[in-house]
């Protein structure tokens, strides 16, 4: 089995780098080591992830979902191995390693994860693409006002928020930023669109969900003195102008998470949202 162990060195560190590296080999993997250096995100080398079998990473739930994404790009399965404090997406702890045998082993099951296709279009009719696992957030710069961000769908105009901010996330998102603003938690088996506001100046500002085939498009309004920023995982950050329009639809790729072990998304969620301190 070809591997690519990929790792946020300045946060995991060379000995635990190392320490992974020898245990698969000593599994009888052969290992290319693709380190994302201190200037994660953007270094990944998509050579380690086209040419190998299976990813391997080793960081927090950042390194994660950002290496899941492009490795979704090639088709290529990832497994990760929980070096930071929450680990949600990963299939293993830093603790347990003597359970990758199972990954050579062939003992595994992977899970697809729905991911976000956003779109965003100038009025000039240019187009930037963008793709999310957890989530794209539409919100207001630091200096600025609350916005008033128009929501509709191909068929229809559903609402319009006064807020922060409003962000569109996948149901694997609904544990990240989605839950902190109130959102509900939604089972990953599960595919649809989550709409949730950021400090909405509404009593009656709610969540929506909808079907995983829905187009949903959103814009700002009244926007000539704010400044609105698209936000894509915590990653990419751009300005959005008043006449730019954004439309956030389920891609056609899936990110796909190895399981080592079989474990309830519900023991997952209070093991590590609940119980945990």
């Amino acid at each position: 089995m070809l591997i690519s162990l990929v790792a946020n060195e300045k946060a995991v560190g060379a000995e635990k780098i190392d320490e992974v590296r020898k245990v698969l080999e000593g599994l009888g993997a052969e290992v290319l080591l693709s380190p994302l250096g201190t200037s994660f995100p953007d270094n990944l080398n998509q050579d380690y992830l086209k040419t190998c079998d299976v990813v391997v990473v080793l960081g927090g739930d950042g390194t994660i979902i950002h290496t899941a994404k492009y490795a979704a790009l090639f088709g290529k399965p990832v497994l990760g191995i929980n070096c930071g404090n929450l680990g949600f997406m990963a299939g293993l702890e830093i603790d347990e390693l003597q359970r990758l045998s199972a990954l050579l082993d062939g003992r595994y099951t992977i899970e697809h994860r729905m991911m976000l296709n956003i779109t965003v279009t100038s009025a000039d009719g240019k187009t930037s693409e963008f793709c999310a696992l957890n989530e794209a957030v539409l919100s207001r710069g630091s200096l600025s006002r609350m916005v008033e961000f128009e929501v509709t769908s191909e068929k229809e105009h559903i609402l319009n928020y006064r807020a922060d901010g409003i962000m569109v996330a996948t149901p694997t998102g609904s544990t990240a930023y989605s839950l902190s603003a109130g959102g509900p938690i939604i089972d990953p088996a599960v595919r649809c669109l989550l709409l949730t506001p950021i400090c909405a100046h509404s009593l009656h500002a709610r969540s929506y969900i909808f079907g995983e085939d829905t187009k949903i498009y959103l814009r700002t309004v009244n926007t000539d003195m704010h400044e609105v920023y698209l936000t894509v995982d915590g990653e990419k950050s751009i300005q959005i102008k008043p006449d730019d329009r954004l439309c956030v639809s389920r891609s056609d790729i899936f990110a796909r998470l190895i399981i080592i072990e079989e474990k309830s998304f519900y023991k997952i969620l209070n093991h590590k949202l609940i119980f945990r301190r």
